[in-house]
């Protein structure tokens, strides 16, 4: 058996999680070309994000449990080859309607990734060293949004839409060829009673600021290449490129934002800031969509976005792994989920219908900012966590 370094550990826990959300970078970068092919509005793209949250969100207490009953070794496994199963299914959908349950698939997929990693890393890790790694797995999700901003319409130029989803297989396969003669051992690896301890206060309160923030961040990241498009003028692929930005900035800032959180300023300070930052972004937004700034304002509120929103769920895991009682890391894991993957599945279609009915996108993004705000407020209900208050 080979154990895990913290490096093998980043890369599969990363892998996991890239492949677990990818459905949604494919959603809004290949936007166009869905909208062309399956004759449909900018309001059921939006739905395809729903799907995926509405089914992520409601099963996310399940597999959380799940996560703490089976293993943390043996539901990252069934997280990866998940993946793959709903990957491939929305390469080869034919029509919408089946696009749609592909994507109702893929939220399963996600619902799993969090709870399973999450117990992964408490399983392999002490307390006190583990922001950095949960930091490389949960930019994972950005590594996926860059390479897929970046590559998805390329690939999708060359050959389709549907092969360059197939390319990105490569995720969960290699994740699964990772975990390969891994051991088993920890108390999430073995299979133990279901937990019935209430969860605190503490978990709850990051839940919220998980649903306020993911509807206000889905909302701009799933509609952000598309204005750019029709408003700017940008081509699809600059679109994406956008969107690669985003995720290039969140990859750093999930590996950074987790280690100050765990280190220096505490969970729910840290939390404050991105908040912040990423109300500047919607802010930004609005004004470029009001002609008060020109195009170039999307790239610094991109990057805001990457350094901030984006990188909340870092940290917010990090504080689940901090809060939750001993063995119910995948319990208190799948309950943030739930509110987290409920504000991002609403975010893209009321964006998209915000859109379509008001022929603007001005009205979303001041509505995103003002639910940032919200987020801010929230987070000061959010303690530092264990190893400040310990120190």
């Amino acid at each position: 058996m080979r154990s895990f370094s913290r490096g093998g550990l980043g890369a599969v826990t990363a892998a996991t999680m890239a492949t677990s959300t990818f459905a949604i970078i494919v959603a809004s970068v290949l936007a166009a070309q869905l909208i062309d092919e399956f004759e449909i509005s900018r309001a059921q793209v939006g739905l395809l994000g729903l799907a995926n949250g509405i089914a992520g969100a409601l099963a996310s207490p399940l597999f959380g449990r799940v996560t703490d009953r089976l293993g943390s070794y043996r539901s990252v496994v069934g997280a990866l080859a998940m993946g793959t199963v709903t990957l491939t299914a929305w390469a080869i959908s034919p029509s919408y309607p089946l696009l749609v349950g592909a994507a109702l698939l893929t939220g399963l997929s996600n619902a799993w990734g969090n709870p399973s990693t999450n117990a992964l890393i408490v399983d392999t890790l002490p307390p006190g060293g583990r922001g950095v790694v949960t930091g490389i797995k949960q930019s994972g999700v950005q590594i996926g949004t860059f390479l897929g901003g970046l590559l998805l319409p390329v690939f999708a130029g060359w050959w389709s839409w549907r092969v360059a989803i197939v390319i990105f297989l490569a995720m969960p396969i290699g994740g699964l060829v990772g975990m390969i003669g891994r051991p088993e051992t920890g108390p999430h690896h073995q299979r133990r009673p279901r937990n019935t301890e209430r969860l605190p206060a503490s978990v709850r309160w990051v839940a919220g600021y998980g649903f306020i923030s993911g509807l206000a961040t889905s909302a701009i990241l799933g509609f952000l290449p598309l204005f750019a498009n029709e408003d700017l003028g940008w081509s699809e692929s600059a679109g994406g490129a956008l969107v690669a930005l985003v995720g290039l900035a969140g990859i750093f800032a999930r590996v950074l934002w987790p280690r100050f959180s765990e280190r220096t300023i505490g969970h729910g300070r840290t939390l404050r800031i991105l908040a912040i930052m990423s109300t500047f972004t919607a802010l930004l937004l609005a004004m470029t969509s009001l002609g008060v700034l020109g195009g170039w304002a999307v790239l610094p509120a991109a990057l805001l976005l990457g350094g901030g929103a984006i990188a909340w769920n870092a940290v917010g895991m990090l504080a689940v792994m901090d809060f939750s009682p001993e063995g119910a890391v995948g319990k208190g894991t799948g309950f943030v989920l739930l509110g987290f993957l409920l504000g991002l599945a609403a975010g893209p279609p009321l964006m998209g219908l915000s859109v379509d009915q008001l022929g603007s996108y001005t009205p979303g993004w001041i509505a995103a900012a003002v639910l940032l705000g919200v987020s801010a407020i929230i987070s000061f209900r959010v303690p530092a966590g264990s190893i400040l208050a310990d120190a």
